[in-house]
């Protein structure tokens, strides 16, 4: 199959090849395991930090991906900023990993996290692996400020609003009116060291409120875990970036993630590159430090659209390191004593941003189906996890036809259940046994050919 002038990978690319660099530099610390409360994880709420933007947006139209009722789900999500502050970037993403590892350390200390927790500055600058300094403390006030009056939205976006008001006739359309829908935070009030708190006394540490909602989901488990050690180890604000985001796309497609340039151009608020050359030059740190540090096994970068459509499909598995820490789930959840068995008190994990969830896209759930390059990169994968087979043709023709028919984000999670059973040391033929799961995925389908029992793949 000749489709490699579509595609440009971590293997055909030089600029993103590992550099020879001092040997230490190779050497990995210890893994430093943290859990990541899941919901907040899933949303792309960070940007990069800039020293030239002289105005911060103050608010983004993001998406969040979720995996609801057997399926993969798109949630339309708007990220109101904290006034001139403006919205979360990468420094607060690391000091945010750092406030979730003093947490951890609270919950193993106490058994439980308070709805005001109180932590000094030198805590959470310890926490996320930071020097202290006037400027670090600087940052620690920002970032407290900012994530208080960070607030989230989950409604129809002001996009989907005004190409319905677009739709109406000039005499009828009315004026544009806030549609915030449901709006969710993430602290509530914070109280900075030296201010009065609503008891009127000067507190000397911050004092934050947690939403109810996050602490809930913290206390149940409903976590990632990471390493934080690769993730604070990392220069660049866009690895970090990268690292936060495919956490979640990792979870949601076993091991394997996709998601457009032009997402992560409005998620990251980068400058967007319409050539690929571009487009891989401003990725390629990012990328090497994910290779180098074992998080990205193989990535690429896909060219789609056309014209004033055109656009390009980031294409990602994970590496080891990712996997590992992966496994890492209930050992790191028995730890710190999170789950139901623990906290029978706390509420029932309950994602409040399912509100918002629309019904779904018929032509949404087809669009992957009918991407041809998705097909090419979906037969390759599968050929190479095949191995040999005794009868190739009649082997990929089968797989031609099971790729027509099943939601590519299907196969994808399948193959990311058969590469989980390999790497945990079943023997297992990965062919068959991805055909027998594929096979399930489209006799629930209805399709006419999985009915037949006594078809062998």
């Amino acid at each position: 199959m000749d489709h490699a002038d579509f595609v440009t990978s971590s293997e055909e690319n030089p600029l993103n090849r590992v550099l020879d660099t001092p040997k230490k530099e190779f050497l990995l610390t210890a893994p430093v395991l943290l859990l990541s409360e899941h919901i907040l994880g899933s949303i792309p709420l960070w940007e990069v930090k800039s020293k030239n933007r002289r105005e911060g947006l103050r608010e983004k139209e993001v998406v969040r991906e979720v995996y609801y009722r057997g399926e993969v789900r798109k949630i339309p999500l708007v990220i109101y900023a904290s006034g001139d502050l403006g919205l979360p970037n990468s420094v607060d993403l690391e000091l945010f990993r750092g406030f979730e590892r003093w947490a951890l350390r609270q919950l193993e200390r106490k058994k439980t996290l308070e709805p005001i927790v109180k932590i000094s500055g030198a805590e959470i600058l310890h926490a996320a692996g930071k020097e202290p300094s006037g400027a670090a403390y600087a940052e620690v006030d920002r970032f407290f400020l900012r994530m208080a009056g960070t607030m989230i939205s989950a409604g129809r976006t002001k996009t989907e609003v005004a190409g319905e008001e677009r739709t109406r006739s000039s005499l009828t359309r009315k004026r544009l009116r806030s549609n915030k829908g449901i709006v969710f935070k993430i602290f509530g009030t914070v109280v900075l060291p030296g201010q009065p708190n609503k008891k009127g006394e000067l507190v000397d540490k911050y004092e934050v409120e947690l939403a109810s909602w996050y602490r809930d989901s913290l206390l149940m488990g409903n976590c990632f875990v990471i390493d934080h050690s690769l993730f604070s180890g990392m220069k660049g604000s866009l690895s970090k970036l990268l690292h936060q985001l495919l956490h979640n796309l990792f979870y949601l497609g076993k091991g394997h993630a996709e998601q457009r340039y032009s997402d992560l151009v409005r998620y990251w608020q980068i400058k967007q590159y319409l050539a690929k050359s571009k487009v891989i030059e401003q990725f390629a740190e990012a990328h090497r430090e994910l290779v180098k540090r074992g998080f990205l096994e193989h990535w690429q970068i896909v060219p789609v659209g056309q014209r004033d459509q055109k656009d390009f499909l980031f294409v990602w598995d994970a590496g080891a390191a990712w996997w590992k820490t992966e496994a890492q789930l209930p050992t790191v959840q028995a730890k710190y004593e999170l789950g139901e068995a623990h906290h029978i008190d706390a509420d029932p994990v309950i994602d409040p941003f399912l509100s918002a969830l629309p019904e779904p896209s018929t032509r949404a759930a087809t669009t992957s189906v009918t991407d041809s390059n998705s097909a090419a990169r979906l037969l390759d994968e599968i050929m190479g996890l095949s191995g040999r087979r005794k009868d190739p043709e009649v082997w990929e023709k089968w797989w031609k036809r099971a790729i027509a028919a099943v939601p590519h984000p299907r196969i994808w999670l399948r193959i990311g259940e058969v590469k989980e059973r390999k790497a945990r040391g079943e023997r297992i033929n990965m062919g068959s046994y991805l055909a027998k799961l594929v096979k399930i995925e489209a006799k629930t389908l209805g399709v006419p050919w999985a009915e037949d029992e006594n078809r062998s793949a």
